[in-house]
């Protein structure tokens, strides 16, 4: 049975890294700004990344199948006639770890009457604004039987849901 991803895992495997350990000493002020996982639950089409920022650049370290690591540079988008949340620095230690998440997910899904089974789930780990505290989260987007997409918030390090959304891939295509 494949281990399950983790936060902790990610960050211990590609900060161990030779090709991590020469970016970091390149570019010591890099940031931690974000982390990206899929886990498709019926497939393999898994995927866990993270992100750290240098100045105007984005590096992403992933990790394939293979637990291969790769390094992509990206320019940070930025767009005047849009507003994008600002990145900022997150840490890479949550007391809520994506089993965790994934589990408190699952359990609302039931309590609010859902009963689809989930295929796949879009995490990511960032900095969020709630109720005029700067909180790190989990961003759910998760994909469910029957065209049903859930977006739930979870904080990072109490557990708890902050938000659950219930959307149809449908009433998206409709809004189009």
């Amino acid at each position: 049975m494949e281990e399950k991803t983790t936060l902790k895992q990610t960050f211990k495997q590609i900060s161990e890294s030779n090709l991590f350990k020469d970016f970091i000493k390149e570019n010591p002020k890099a940031e931690l700004c974000a982390g990206f996982f899929v886990i498709d639950l019926f497939g393999n089409d898994n995927k866990k990344s993270l992100d750290y920022r240098v100045g105007e650049k984005i590096f992403s370290f992933s990790i394939n199948e293979l637990g291969k690591i790769k390094m992509n540079e990206d320019k940070l988008v930025t767009d005047e006639s849009r507003s994008f949340p600002k990145l900022e620095v997150i840490e890479p230690f949550v007391n809520s770890d994506l089993d965790e998440v994934e589990s408190a997910a699952k359990i609302r899904a039931l309590d609010e009457g859902i009963s689809a089974k989930f295929s796949k789930i879009i995490a990511v780990l960032q900095k969020y604004e709630h109720e005029k505290k700067n909180k790190q989260i989990w961003n759910l987007t998760c994909m469910l039987e029957g065209l049903i997409i859930l977006h739930i918030l979870v904080d990072s390090q109490t557990g708890e849901i902050i938000k659950f959304e219930r959307k149809s891939m449908m009433d998206m295509i409709r809004k189009k």
